[in-house]
């Protein structure tokens, strides 16, 4: 009789225990086994660990530490294309072992290394585990894959990996992160355009983030198929990964993007409502669209150029029969207040008789195979070369075409197809790019190709025009974009479930470093109704980039398009996008500092509140601290029901207040979008313009609620031009209001003012205010009564509305306002 055969996977874990020598061949991976030995290094140790592997553990903050793995066999190289910060100052770690583990403190962590067999376990001040190895497979590798595996909590949530569909949790699947064109794309689909090996976990409470730092085709399993781990894994290339800690959501994303980079400022007009389709041409159509918002007042400042302003759809040329006079075009455009920005595409169309191409070829800036013969694939021009972005030589040549395209008048870039995407959605693995003289084939670079583009985009123009902020916008990236790029989630359709989706797509890449974010609003693919483009009008008043979008085989998608009420519903919701642009661009500024998102999951500020993770309040956000916005994502819907976190709700379109705590219903007819401003919030908003930089009265309006504990909003002002905001060329005003007792106190602090502002008229409006105040003061001055429509310093009271608005002159450092 022959003898029981033992299972495979039985073998694994002996081994992973270290109670077996080398795997047989029928247990896959190889895992991690006993701690031989360690060596101390700055800020953290050196493991060895069997197999003859090496496990580095680095503590970049006292929050931050980097897990680093060498396995046998030739070193890898660490990606550095995604990290922005490369110096750390030294971390105090301590470390102590005993017979069983290793163990490394910071000041707020804990790291239990676990010696049979080799496993991390990261705990809290407290000794709580916030993130731990599965307890036999903790990290392993089969051929060129390398994996790791933690233990999963019953209560472990997840969130981010950019732009991805599905809920806004992504426990319970399977997501691929491989840059991937999919027109269309339904709403579970995986993956897409953009990889961001980032996400946030939130267990018992607490949050936690991991980057993996991998550019391969990489998978992140967050118990998908199994109630026992959450894993992450990279087709080839090292396990290099950061552990941040929070406890907060936004403590674990401002340490990522500390990691990786945060945004620079935007120019002010990129804040702006934005009008595309594939395509406006000739120049009669682009000019006729232009002059139609001017006529019907509907604020805009960018039209869009697809790629039928090409000739032959040859990047960098346009379409002379479509366009005699592109100069004069854009400078009459830009006599209207228009911007306008134009697609590049990576693709070169093979021709000898195109400069492009022959230059490409001369100076060696094509992507190539192996055999170092030229690469050539097909997308929109025919056979099509494609530059090689990680050489720093390509990069100043395509740069160079971008400024003279600049130096015509076009104000932006954006760039497209740069997955790269080509026809038969198959770019091959084995064509290489120099990286750095490496020579990485598409399994390294693929991913990284659209964030090298667009880094190429945003250095070259910055290069051009020194002293004007780059306008970028591109489809594909990687971990770090967020550095040179706006960001919007590609050919989506013009459904009711794409509305919803969109909301969710965007609140996952805002908690992946992603803060200038958009949809195409009204659906790139097919049509939507006059009720859903109104919808998506109102939420994209409402996000970091607010641009309309549709392809070419679809009517028209203006916002007089839709018959006069969905003109008239956008109007008003294009216009309040310009009057809450001051709000907006000090959103901006914090992300720019912070790497706050503009737009956040409820539980970004509420994040010990179980409501706000529920699925059907998954759409709601904050538009930074206070702002409550509530889409409406269902077809004929008059009536929302919208969840309140603890504390008092201001309904801005009734003056009704609400507590918090609970979930209350709305009227939400087409004209309304429910939105809602906390207790302590101050709201500031300009007057109405057409577009930015138009002259307007300065006139700053307030509106808040005031509480028992003080709120308060800091306003930030620059040019919205130059980059002199870098060198502290820019405005912050701080402005508090509190009640206490039977007196509201309202206060103006100057705080940094290295730009000029004009003095203008500040009306603070302070809602919920049940009977007409006896006296108002600024500064120990009385004011008098003046009427709603006097310019004049005073205030006023509506018994209606339950407001006094008190009206002042900008002065001086600071000005204080007591209402009794």
């Amino acid at each position: 009789m022959r003898p029981r055969r033992r299972p495979a996977f039985r073998l694994a874990l002996l081994s992973a225990a270290g109670l077996a020598g080398a795997l047989p061949a029928a247990a896959q991976y190889r895992f991690l086994g006993e701690l031989r030995s360690f060596e101390r290094a700055p800020s953290g140790v050196t493991l060895h660990c069997a197999p003859e592997a090496r496990l580095a553990l680095r503590f970049l903050t006292p929050t931050m530490i980097r897990v680093t793995l060498a396995r046998p066999g030739a070193p890898e190289p660490l990606l550095e294309h995604a990290i922005a910060r490369t110096r750390w100052e030294p971390v105090a770690v301590r470390v102590t072992e005993d017979a069983r583990r290793l163990t490394l403190r910071s000041d707020s962590l804990t790291l239990v290394v676990h010696r049979r067999p080799c496993r991390l376990e990261l705990l809290d001040s407290r000794g709580a585990p916030i993130i731990e190895h599965d307890s036999s497979m903790a990290i392993g590798w089969e051929g060129d894959e390398v994996r790791a595996w933690h233990r999963l909590a019953d209560d472990e949530r997840f969130f981010g990996l950019g732009e991805k569909t599905g809920d806004l949790d992504k426990r319970g699947k399977e997501w691929v992160l491989w840059n991937s064109d999919n027109f269309a794309y339904g709403a579970e689909h995986d993956p897409l355009y953009q990889s961001i090996p980032f996400f946030v976990g939130l267990r018992g409470g607490r949050a936690y983030g991991v980057y993996l730092n991998n550019s391969a085709r990489t998978t992140f399993n967050f118990g998908a198929g199994n109630h026992r781990y959450h894993s992450f894994a990279a087709d080839q290339g090292p396990l290099d990964y950061f552990l941040i800690y929070g406890p907060s959501v936004r403590q674990v994303v401002t340490g990522y993007t500390e990691l990786t980079g945060r945004m620079p400022m935007p120019p002010t007009w990129a804040l702006g409502y934005q009008q595309s389709r594939w395509s406006y041409t000739p120049t009669t159509e682009v000019l006729r669209i232009a002059r139609t918002f001017r006529e019907k007042r509907i604020p805009a400042d960018v039209l869009y150029l697809d790629i039928d302003y090409m000739a032959g759809y040859r990047v960098f040329t346009w379409d002379r029969e479509r366009f005699p006079d592109p100069p004069g075009m854009l400078r009459e455009l830009g006599a209207m207040g228009f911007k306008v920005v134009t697609i590049i595409d990576p693709g070169v169309k093979q021709d000898t008789a195109y400069r492009v191409a022959r230059e490409g070829i001369a100076g060696k800036h094509f992507v190539r195979y192996p055999d170092r013969s030229l690469y050539v694939g097909s997308v929109w021009p025919g056979r099509t070369y494609f530059p090689d972005f990680s050489r720093p030589e390509t990069r100043q040549w395509w740069g160079g075409h971008l400024g003279r395209l600049i130096e015509s008048g076009v104000d932006g870039i954006w760039n497209d197809m740069n997955e790269p995407a080509v026809w038969g959605k198959a770019f091959p693995l084995e064509v290489v790019m120099e990286d750095g003289g490496r020579w990485s084939s598409q399994k390294r670079m693929h991913n990284l190709y659209g964030l090298l583009m667009s880094r190429t985009a945003y250095e070259e123009l910055r290069r051009v025009r020194p002293n004007q902020r780059p306008f970028v916008l591109t489809r594909a990236g990687f971990a770090g974009v967020q550095r040179y790029s706006a960001v919007w989630t590609g050919d989506n359709v013009a459904s009711w479930e794409h509305l919803a989706l969109g909301v969710r797509m965007m609140l996952g890449m805002s908690l992946s470093g992603l803060p200038f974010i958009g949809t195409d609003v009204g659906g790139f693919a097919g049509t939507p109704s006059p009720e859903l483009f109104a919808r998506w009008v109102q939420l994209g008043a409402y996000t970091p980039f607010f641009r309309t979008h549709t392809s070419a085989d679809t009517p028209d998608q203006e916002p007089w398009s839709f018959g006069e009420h969905v003109e008239e519903i956008s109007r008003a919701f294009i216009t309040r996008r310009y009057q809450l642009l001051p709000y907006l661009y000090t959103l901006f500024w914090e992300a720019h500092r912070t790497g706050s998102p503009v737009i956040r999951p409820l539980f970004w500020h509420h994040q010990q509140d179980s409501m706000v993770y529920r699925a059907e309040y998954q759409h709601q956000f904050l538009l930074g601290e206070r702002l409550l916005v509530a889409p409406v994502t269902r077809e004929g819907a008059t009536m929302s029901r919208v969840y309140l976190p603890a504390g008092r709700w201001l309904h801005l379109d009734s003056d009704a207040v609400y507590q918090g705590g609970q979930a209350v219903v709305v009227d939400a007819p087409l004209e309304r979008l429910p939105t809602f401003l906390a207790a302590g919030g101050i709201l500031p908003t300009q007057e109405p313009v057409q577009y930015v930089g138009e002259e307007t009265a300065r006139i700053l309006t307030l509106d808040a609620l005031p509480a028992a504990e003080p709120g308060s909003f800091e306003l930030y002002e620059d040019d919205g031009v130059s980059h002199d905001y870098e060198r502290g060329g820019y405005r912050l005003t701080r402005f508090e209001i509190a009640r206490t007792g039977g007196e509201i106190v309202a206060a103006r602090e100057l705080r940094h003012a290295e730009y000029h502002v004009p003095a203008g008229t500040l009306r603070l409006r302070v809602h919920d205010v049940a009977t007409a105040p006896q006296s108002v003061t600024l500064n120990g001055r009385a004011l008098g009564e003046v009427a709603a429509d006097d310019r004049g310093e005073g205030y006023g009271y509506d018994s209606a509305r339950r407001t006094v608005t008190v009206q002042v002159r900008e002065a001086g450092r600071r000005q204080e306002i007591r209402i009794r």
